[in-house]
């Protein structure tokens, strides 16, 4: 296998690639290295790829469209370490049958991982307690409240690969699950987890804990706006690991603001988030930069098992475990 790996040198270049990954890509085969420390344009790309078979991507590599297939006649797969493949695709690479793999089921593992520490750290208020305990040296009083995730009704928005596992995970606290999602739910899921497919309305107005794993498409933008959000219970969790733009910011801000329901947002309309924004000041929102998934420290070990992955198909033909397929890709964030 000859592979070009497109990703730029620096910080997080060696989170994917540590000195372990660079020795089994340079084993398993030719490797041409971007070797600079910025991203490449298509044009460079195609300079180097030659007869290349595996062309690696990784957050802003570029889309592997024309200006660099008609340099790759070899070109078998297409190795993305990220999660959505939507930006390096095109419908060049689809009609010459090249194929893709990409590390979103390690992603969505990860995310639905996160998802679960964020509603527990919300429900149980954990940065509240701690910052008090330890910058004010405040103990617990009678009157100090938390609350668990055991017997709640928890809301999915979209079924794709993150809610399947968080569904799974969930599982363990005996919740009652209501899922939105624009397909049927698959019927082993109905009858092992118990899932009540539900519309957004029933969700946002009965759900304890409402969640969104709803991918960002042009349908999708938006999709939750003032009369979602107002339907929203007092006293419950909005939780977004999904992407802000499916939300509309300023209504969500503006419910907020009235201090009905709590949120933990992990995502935004913009990132980061305009330094006047009304959420820094809002008691009842959690705020994280982007990081329910994947961990860091996961990155290293989905990069050795897709190039593992990436050899065995183009060097001996085995089956894909984690290929997108054109159908899948279509349904994937645009970013």
């Amino acid at each position: 296998m000859k592979s070009f790996i497109s990703i730029a040198r620096g910080e997080t270049f060696d989170t994917f690639f540590s000195g372990a990954n660079v020795e089994l890509t340079e084993a398993l085969g030719e490797a041409v290295w971007n070797g600079s420390a910025r991203r490449m344009t298509a044009e460079e790309v195609a300079e180097k790829i030659a007869d290349c078979e595996n062309y690696v991507t990784l957050w802003g590599s570029p889309a592997l469209d024309s200006r660099i297939l008609d340099k790759a006649p070899r070109l078998k797969l297409l190795t993305h370490l990220g999660g959505t493949v939507v930006p390096f695709v095109s419908e060049e690479m689809w009609e010459r049958g090249i194929k893709v793999i990409s590390a979103n089921d390690y992603f969505a593992e990860s995310v639905a991982e996160g998802t679960l520490a964020y509603i527990l750290c919300a429900l149980r208020d954990i940065p509240k307690y701690s910052y008090e305990l330890k910058n004010e040296r405040k103990w617990k009083t009678a009157s100090s409240y938390n609350a668990g995730l055991m017997g709640r009704t928890v809301g999915l928005v979209s079924y794709g690969t993150i809610a399947r596992k968080l569904v799974r995970i969930l599982s363990a606290f005996k919740v009652k699950i209501m899922v939105y999602d624009i397909k049927p739910l698959p019927s082993e899921d109905i009858l092992r987890y118990g899932l009540i497919q539900s519309s957004l309305e029933d969700i946002f107005s009965e759900c304890d804990i409402i969640s969104l794993h709803t991918p960002l498409i042009d349908a999708t933008y938006h999709l939750i706006g003032s009369d979602l959000l107002g339907r929203i219970k007092d006293g419950a969790l909005f939780v977004n690991t999904s992407r802000g733009a499916v939300v509309d910011q300023v209504a969500l801000e503006r419910e907020l603001s009235r201090g009905r329901f709590n949120a933990v947002l992990d995502v935004y309309e913009k990132e980061p988030p305009e330094a006047d924004s009304l959420l820094f000041a809002l008691p009842n929102v959690m705020m994280i930069p982007h990081m329910a998934g994947p961990t860091v420290d996961l990155r290293s070990y989905l990069t050795h098992e897709l190039m593992l992955e990436a050899a065995g198909y183009i060097d001996r033909g085995e089956a894909l475990t984690h290929e997108i397929t054109r159908e899948m890709a279509s349904t994937m964030s645009k970013k």
